[in-house]
């Protein structure tokens, strides 16, 4: 008999070995990003008041635990370990107290837990010290448990103090400390150590001032969730993005979205190809240029707005678009936008503000060597010229405009630096996206050059000239080769003949401008 439990509990083992590995492959290869995504969102702070903090609402110290983890999905592959290895531990505790019923049904139970705790990590924002709360009250079942006071006078104080306890340290874990402890009480203790919680529970939401969503399950924020691949792939354009691992993004199909079509846009840009390949991605208009913060806009889209600004050099507006994603993230922090507050700063040349970000980093183990290294009187060589290339774009002029102007905020740019191409190229696909041709024809005589001189430029300047009924009509800073004449002539042939020729249009012409310009929907 004694063998049989062995081999019994060595299977077991094995097994609970085998499902850590294939969490791991799971959040390595297939689901990285939301672990990237949930450590910048989020920031851990080594300070006396961060710890004091902790105090403020309960699960302390499961929240404490898992928070300086997460830090650690900054390092690639360091997330999925750290989930894999607190699943397996999970496993180990569900086994260990599953065991004191002896069915042979156990096994399947715990597998069921482990992959219903697999499936909320999956969620973009579900904590790490959710699974450490459901560890702690499982840790202090099997105390009560070990403890041998089953149904004894002593087990009834023994159990509220482990129930008030479990709530304090480990929040949502205290419902696990409740349930594998029935062995162990009676039905009536069990009713009353349930109203106990709910007592608890009760108490601190008006303590702590929590909403009752969270009440009785904090830290975690949901209950189920199952991957989802679509959101991964959008953020894997964040990511990288991100961490200025671009050549991860060639020849990859950017999923639908405005979020994949606004970095592929930033891509393209950095690379001159933007107007070549804009009207492919043209179905978001210039949401895809510029994302809108508005209350439909989902956070990791509104934390991602500023890069765009922050890329063109109006840093006015990319440390706006910053704090609106902060406010909007999970706990309103994030070390992603506390670094680029800090970069803005620096570029702006206010030490000052700057300091207090990179200070604020400095006390994190993931980003001090990186606070450190930007650190006025402490900047490396590589970061001084950084910073002379980013201040050569700032405008140098103040205006006072809207955040949505977006127009005015382009052309402020180009008025400091006519060399600024990736401003220059906004601003004209801007103009063509909202199908303003006479701006945009004003704005490539302003500020085009040699540079402009793009197909897609060349079709939109012969629908201005056409206007002005002169096609032959010559710009200093754009020429029209005879091959777009002669596709410019064909097209208007076709589309001025009393036939119906959308069909052949579309399959000659999809990809101009003159097609889009008088057939895809109006963006405003």
């Amino acid at each position: 008999m004694i063998i049989l439990n062995m081999k019994k509990t060595t299977t077991s083992y094995l097994i609970i070995l085998l499902i850590g590995v294939f969490v791991f492959l799971f959040f390595f290869y297939l689901y990285p990003y939301h672990l990237y995504h949930r450590e910048q969102t989020s920031i851990f702070i080594l300070s006396q008041q961060t710890l004091i903090g902790y105090f403020k609402h309960p699960a302390v110290l499961s929240s404490l635990i898992g928070d300086f983890l997460t830090q650690f999905y900054y390092y690639q592959g360091i997330g999925p370990l750290i989930i894999s290895i607190s699943l397996v531990i999970l496993s180990i505790i569900y086994y260990k107290l599953l065991q004191q019923i002896n069915y042979w049904w156990i096994f399947i139970v715990m597998i069921l837990l482990i992959t219903w705790e697999f499936g909320k990590h999956c969620n973009l924002y579900y904590p790490i010290s959710a699974t450490f709360s459901l560890i702690g009250g499982g840790i202090m079942a099997l105390l009560f448990i070990r403890s041998n006071l089953r149904f004894d006078k002593a087990s009834i104080p023994f159990a509220f103090v482990c129930i008030a306890l479990s709530y304090w340290l480990f929040g949502l874990g205290v419902w696990i400390t409740l349930i594998f402890i029935i062995p162990c009480i009676t039905w009536y203790i069990f009713i009353i150590l349930a109203m106990e919680i709910i007592g608890i529970s009760i108490y601190a939401k008006y303590i702590y001032i929590m909403p009752w969503c969270e009440t009785f399950i904090y830290p975690a924020i949901t209950l189920f969730d199952k991957p989802n691949f679509e959101r991964e792939r959008i953020l894997k354009y964040d990511c990288e993005y991100y961490f200025n691992r671009l050549r991860h993004l060639e020849n990859d199909v950017a999923p639908q979205g405005i979020l994949p079509t606004y970095y592929t846009n930033l891509i393209d840009v950095k690379q001159q190809n933007l107007p070549p390949n804009l009207l492919t991605r043209m179905k978001y208009g210039i949401n895809g240029l510029f994302i809108p913060v508005v209350p439909t806009t989902d956070p990791q889209s509104i934390y991602a707005a500023n890069e765009v600004w922050f890329e063109l050099g109006d840093m006015t507006l990319a440390e706006h678009a910053t704090m609106l994603g902060m406010i909007f993230s999970p706990h309103n922090k994030g070390s992603r936008a506390l670094r680029r507050l800090a970069e803005i700063n620096l570029i702006n040349q206010d030490h000052e503000a700057a300091k207090k970000y990179l200070r604020l980093l400095q006390k994190t183990i993931v980003h001090n060597k990186w606070a450190t290294n930007r650190m006025p009187g402490q900047q490396s060589e590589d970061v001084k010229e950084w910073l002379l290339i980013k201040q050569n774009f700032l405008p140098k002029r103040d205006t006072i405009r809207s955040s949505d102007d977006i127009k005015t905020s382009l052309c402020n740019l180009l008025d400091a630096n006519p060399n600024n191409l990736l401003a220059l190229d906004y601003l004209l696909c801007y103009d063509l996206l909202i199908k303003n041709i006479d701006s945009f024809a004003y704005h490539i005589e302003k500020y085009g050059n040699v540079y402009s001189n793009h197909r897609l430029y060349q079709e939109a300047y012969l629908i201005y000239a056409m206007n002005l009924q002169n096609p032959l009509l010559e710009s200093k800073n754009i020429h029209i080769t005879p091959e777009v004449v002669d596709d410019f002539f064909k097209y208007t042939e076709y589309y001025q003949s009393d036939e119906n020729h959308i069909d052949i249009l579309k399959e000659k012409f999809n990809n101009t401008y003159w097609f889009y310009f008088h057939f895809a929907q109006r963006n405003k």
